[in-house]
């Protein structure tokens, strides 16, 4: 479980919310890493918790925390779809094997970035290794046949 800390603004109000994510422990776009951070800095913020958030949430945070539009770097689209592995380990381990569209907008962003060649090579690069098939409708994009990670 790692501790993140998160910056919102609203209505001219800044306010700083802590999250707790279980199988992630490194750097996110938009989140601050707090596992280290001192408590004293932590209150000076005013976070006062750290609330449970689900994994699958984590993965439709991606778009969230892009600061703008526009193309991924090649390192975040490593990071997320390695991110994604893991997700839809997760998922399947409920028995659940389909990956809609939505979910994975939510993560990469827009169909432009769900469509990036890296993203489609990976994805057929699963399928070959007999892992997911590339479906590609709207409530099943991708379908997982087999442990994944």
């Amino acid at each position: 479980m790692a501790r993140y800390i998160q910056r919102i603004a609203l209505l001219g109000k800044e306010r700083w919310i802590g999250w707790e994510i279980d199988g992630v422990g490194t750097e996110i776009p938009g989140l601050i890493l707090a596992d280290e951070m001192p408590e004293e800095e932590l209150r000076a913020r005013g976070v006062k918790e750290f609330r449970p958030m689900p994994f699958e949430s984590f993965l439709g945070l991606g778009a969230v925390t892009s600061a703008a539009p526009g193309d991924l770097l090649e390192q975040d689209i490593e990071y997320r779809l390695d991110a994604l592995l893991v997700g839809m380990e997760r998922i399947r381990s409920r028995g659940v094997t389909n990956v809609s569209r939505s979910l994975l907008l939510g993560f990469f962003g827009d169909e432009r970035q769900l469509g990036h060649p890296r993203v489609q090579s990976r994805f057929r690069e699963w399928e070959q290794d007999g892992r997911v098939k590339v479906v590609g409708a709207d409530d099943c994009y991708l379908r997982i046949l087999g442990r994944l990670a």
